[in-house]
């Protein structure tokens, strides 16, 4: 890679293959904790829907998750890529909006008077499934986007291609 005119000052005795290497282990940490986010929200649809009897009557809503999920796979991919816009729209779609979705529905029901006794005497299979693949999800996402905010631009970086 080229480096352009203007030159960054490495850090603590970092040397430009050091900054290099820190940038593409936290893009390597981000792609690999956001497909895990994704296959968790994957494994979070199916135990919704468990058993399967009624997914014909949800193919519509199940539809437009998969597509959410193909196009979001997509951006994560460019993000591998090293495509800057992708990891801007990662961090606010991901990481605003799809984390907040995310957090409505519990937040919601521990203003409501959460018991958690009962919630957790009544927990079957599939509703195990959904906490852990919600949690697994959530800081998976957390994990990915921590990742990408600590990561320099490659432009601030004065790395051009």
């Amino acid at each position: 890679m080229e480096r352009t005119s203007r030159q960054i000052e490495p850090s603590f005795g970092q040397t430009d293959g050091d900054e290099q290497q820190d940038a593409w282990t936290r893009r390597r940490l981000a792609v690999m904790a956001l497909f895990t986010a994704l296959a968790a929200g994957i494994v979070e649809m199916a135990a919704h829907l468990w058993p399967f009897d009624a997914l014909a009557d949800n193919a519509g809503a199940v539809s437009i998750r998969l597509a959410v999920y193909a196009v979001v796979a997509l951006f994560i991919v460019q993000f591998a890529r090293g495509r800057e816009w992708a990891r801007l729209f990662l961090i606010v779609g991901l990481g605003v909006v799809g984390t907040a979705s995310l957090l409505v529905e519990p937040v919601m029901w521990l203003f409501d008077g959460a018991d958690f006794d009962a919630y957790f005497g009544a927990l079957d299979g599939p509703g195990a499934v959904i906490l852990v693949s919600r949690l697994v999800h959530l800081v998976a996402v957390v994990v990915g986007v921590a990742a990408m905010l600590t990561m320099r631009p490659r432009k601030a970086a004065g790395i051009t291609e």
